[in-house]
């Protein structure tokens, strides 16, 4: 048995000149998802959405459609993961709304964020906690490759993302 593949893009935003290669009719979320079946959004780092946003995008796209929702960076860069509770109940209940169209969360952190255990272990256990669908972790300092126990103890994945 193999896993879907799932191919998608930092949001569903299509340039004037790619128009042709997509449906002719809906909304530009519609339209993307006749082309791509998974999307990040990547909006929710800098601005939450409503829960009833995220139940209408979750309903507006076929059910193999999965979104990948990107942490809020008030959670990751400014409480750097610390003292985070409310945030991340607030945070959740409202991406929770896409109901089985919720593929995972985008944990992205700073490149300033090093490894803390203890930090990290709270952060984690209380996301785990609360949240037990998929979750993958973007780190940008190098001392997170010591993370790996604790990542896999918890059932995390890291994102293998490079730069041009």
């Amino acid at each position: 048995m193999t896993a879907p593949l799932y191919i998608g893009c930092a949001g569903w935003s299509l340039p004037r000149e790619s128009w042709p290669a997509f449906a002719g009719e809906g909304t530009h979320l519609q339209r993307y998802a006749s082309r791509f079946n998974a999307v990040e959004i990547n909006s929710s780092f800098y601005r939450p959405h409503l829960a009833k946003t995220y139940e209408r995008w979750g309903q507006s796209v076929p059910p193999t459609f999965r979104f990948s929702v990107k942490m809020p960076k008030h959670i990751t860069h400014q409480l750097r993961l610390q003292h985070c509770d409310t945030a991340l109940d607030e945070f959740l209940a409202q991406c929770v709304q896409l109901g089985a169209t919720l593929g995972c969360l985008l944990v992205q952190l700073p490149p300033s964020l090093p490894f803390e255990p203890v930090v990290a272990s709270v952060f984690f256990r209380a996301l785990r906690q609360r949240f037990t669908g998929d979750v993958v972790l973007e780190p940008r300092h190098p001392s997170w490759l010591a993370a790996e126990g604790l990542l896999q103890d918890l059932q995390i994945g890291r994102v293998a993302a490079t730069r041009r």
